[in-house]
């Protein structure tokens, strides 16, 4: 009796196609690959403001969109048709509607590093300011610098 056990790692996107083929279906898109690879049909700028909402049987494509973006989005279509006929192989999209709508997304989010000044310059910035006699412009300087550097005192 030779049994042999598989311990060797899977790929997600493997495992999760039997998982969700059948929600996909539901939704209208027979093939799972418009949404998974949507992020690399149509680029990380236009992914953050979109997503796919479902594959009519007359090819039509529905893409929620946000608000702002739906004009520039539309120049995008065609496109992002031809991108994915590439993809499928097939003409698998004749037409995108967008329907407008508020987006989520992970990424929209963006972090901003503050800039830091070192302890030298510092220095020399309180140096510059204690010059100024005019207290009302002082504080307008001295508040103008905190818009730029997150540790001024």
């Amino acid at each position: 009796m030779n049994l042999k056990k598989i311990n060797n790692p899977r790929r997600i996107s493997f495992i999760s196609k039997s998982i969700t083929k059948e929600i996909f279906k539901q939704r209208g898109f027979k093939e799972q690959k418009v949404i998974t690879n949507w992020k690399d049909i149509v680029g990380e700028e236009i992914n953050l403001y979109t997503i796919p909402e479902s594959l009519t049987q007359n090819k039509l494509l529905i893409i929620k969109c946000e608000s702002s973006y739906a004009l520039e989005f539309q120049y995008h279509i065609p496109k992002i048709i031809e991108r994915i006929s590439l993809m499928m192989g097939y003409n698998a999209v004749k037409d995108i509607r967008i329907k407008q709508g508020n987006v989520i997304s992970k990424n929209k989010t963006i972090s901003r590093k503050k800039n830091t000044l070192s302890n030298k310059n510092k220095e020399e910035l309180k140096k510059i300011f204690s010059k100024i006699k005019n207290k009302n412009l002082k504080n307008k300087l001295i508040n103008f610098s905190k818009s730029f550097f997150s540790n001024i005192d």
